[in-house]
């Protein structure tokens, strides 16, 4: 099975494997267990690590080709009676030999002693404890069925232990969901039996439950987190993690194509056997049963938040305040304030989450949807946390004023108001309502000291032509402005000849060398006549 990298994780990953491809392990005994069984005689003589003992059995075969190798599977102990060893001349014919063994899994060598060879050659027994693999003497009077079926008889054994451990453990932990806080008791269960951390995330990765408690601090959070995501995004059902160190976890997926709720992370300490899979498989049909219907009861608390809102928008406070019961931790009181903000196309995960956050953990504020646009209604005392939200994220957002929920229309104007207003500028940052937010843009340029500096110097050619000239071209030029260009009603107003007000205007357009046709150069020395106008003499 190929192991991926992954970029800043420092684990590797695979994606799960069918199970021909994969091998899933299925009950195993250890070496130990069968080199013990005294009515066999067997004797370790090579390869007499610490590890030897507990190394998995799971299968016993018997060859006497020369290279048996392509036809074993892993964790097999290879019997033979050694007829091809004499072949071998040197210690490097031996190696190859070891290493080939080795390298298909093997989990011990026997070798028969008494029919070709009196004793275990030199140069196997050599290379086994130079290589480390097991290797251990079969005596003449042991034949090798008996150990086949010892061997069977200690994995029937074994598989009908686990069967038993597997059918308990099902009924516990779905026992265990019946419970009022089903996914989190069937969680605890599961981490019980199966002696690892297990845990649930939502959607964007979030933990929501997580068992045994005492294994918390060492949970590495962020890991989980950022792996949960890489399952969701890549669109695959399940997953393996892996760290250098050989632990890791599982990943699977809860929900449904095109609509993950969450991932079920369990931890991983060597391949996990048939009940253990079947308990996993468990534990997340339960987890996707839970968050289904905690997705139900959040979209039903979304419509009411909705209706919620609209009341308020038609000042039918004590109603609002009726339906608020089941859909609000507690509804606001005395003055709030109002947020609106547009989702990007492309969202930072984790605001959702941070506002899921602040929205459950803040009495006195709920988000909610009107217009088809989100909004936040929020006591006062939550607008720094509000701000710190939107800043944090670099997303832009409008504030209202602080009004009374009987006005909250008047606040969602000023929310809207302050959000195009935010829409304008280069910060990407929430913006709180003030007056001067819907005076038009004249108004905000008054407040600018460049903005008045720029319009004087554009009006200067023609006020010194009037104040050298004693002429009354920028009154001229104002008023034609005024009448958006109209000759005759600019020249009745001022009460001058048309033409005596075409030649002044002619005259303005000359000395500020522009195009007057030109609507932007209109916007312009109109904006710039106001703006000047405004200045004491």
């Amino acid at each position: 099975m190929e192991i991926t990298p992954q970029s800043n994780s420092g684990a590797r990953t695979a994606p799960t494997l069918p199970v021909s491809v994969q091998a899933v392990q299925g009950p195993t005994i250890e070496l130990g267990e069968l080199l013990h069984q005294y009515q066999l005689e067997l004797a370790l003589i090579a390869g007499a690590s610490r590890a030897a003992s507990s190394r998995p059995v799971q299968w016993v075969h018997v060859s006497e080709l020369e290279d048996p190798a392509p036809f074993l599977t892993p964790r097999t102990v290879l019997l033979t009676t050694g007829a091809r060893f004499g072949s071998m001349r040197t210690d490097a014919d031996a190696g190859d030999y070891v290493q080939r063994l080795i390298d298909a899994g093997v989990t011990a060598l026997g070798v028969a002693v008494g029919l070709h060879w009196d004793r275990v050659p030199a140069l196997v027994v050599s290379a086994c404890d130079r290589l480390d693999l097991p290797l251990f003497r079969v005596p003449y009077d042991t034949a090798f069925i008996e150990i086949v079926q010892t061997a069977a008889r200690l994995l029937e054994a074994k598989t009908r232990d686990r069967d038993i451990w597997s059918l308990e453990s099902q009924r516990a932990v779905a026992n265990a969901s019946l419970h009022r806080d089903g996914l989190g008791a069937a969680v605890r269960e599961a981490a019980s039996r199966l002696g690892h951390w297990v845990c649930v995330t939502d959607r964007f990765g979030r933990v929501v439950e997580f068992a045994p408690e005492r294994a918390r601090p060492d949970l590495p959070v962020e890991w989980v987190r950022r792996e949960a995501r890489r399952l969701i995004e890549r669109g695959v059902s399940a997953g393996r993690i892996e760290t250098e160190s050989g632990t890791g976890m599982q990943l699977q997926a809860l929900g449904r194509q095109g609509h993950v709720l969450g991932v079920l992370a369990i931890e991983e300490r060597g391949v996990p056997d048939i009940a253990e899979r079947a308990l996993h498989g468990l534990v997340a049909a339960l987890a996707t049963v839970q968050l289904e219907h905690r997705s139900g009861i959040r979209s039903a608390q979304a419509v009411l938040r909705d209706a919620i809102v609209e009341l308020l928008l038609a000042e039918q406070l004590p109603l609002a305040e009726r339906l608020s019961s089941d859909a609000l931790t507690r509804f606001p009181r005395g003055p709030v304030v109002v947020v609106r903000y547009a989702m990007p196309d492309r969202l930072d995960p984790t605001f959702a989450e941070d506002l899921q956050s602040l929205d459950a953990g803040s009495p006195g504020l709920f988000t909610a949807t009107t217009h088809a646009a989100p909004l936040i209604v929020a006591e006062s005392r939550h607008l720094p946390a509000i701000r710190r939200l939107f800043t944090a994220h670099g997303l832009g957002a409008g504030i209202s004023d602080r009004v009374a929920l009987e006005n909250l229309r008047e606040g969602l104007m000023q929310a809207e108001l302050a959000l195009e207003r935010s829409a304008t500028t280069a910060v990407r940052a929430p913006v709180e309502y003030s007056p001067a937010t819907h005076e038009g843009v004249i108004h905000l340029l008054d407040g600018l000291p460049e903005a008045k500096q720029r319009a004087e110097l554009l009006l200067a050619p023609v006020r010194h032509h009037d104040l050298r000239h004693d002429d009354r071209i920028e009154e001229a030029l104002t008023g034609w402005l005024a009448h958006h260009g109209q000759t005759s009603a600019a020249s009745t107003e001022l009460g001058v000849h048309r033409h005596t007000l075409r030649s002044r205007v002619q005259t303005a357009a000359q000395l500020l060398q522009v195009d007057l046709d030109s609507p932007d150069t209109r916007a312009e020395l109109w904006a710039a006549l106001r703006l000047t106008a405004r200045t004491p003499d």
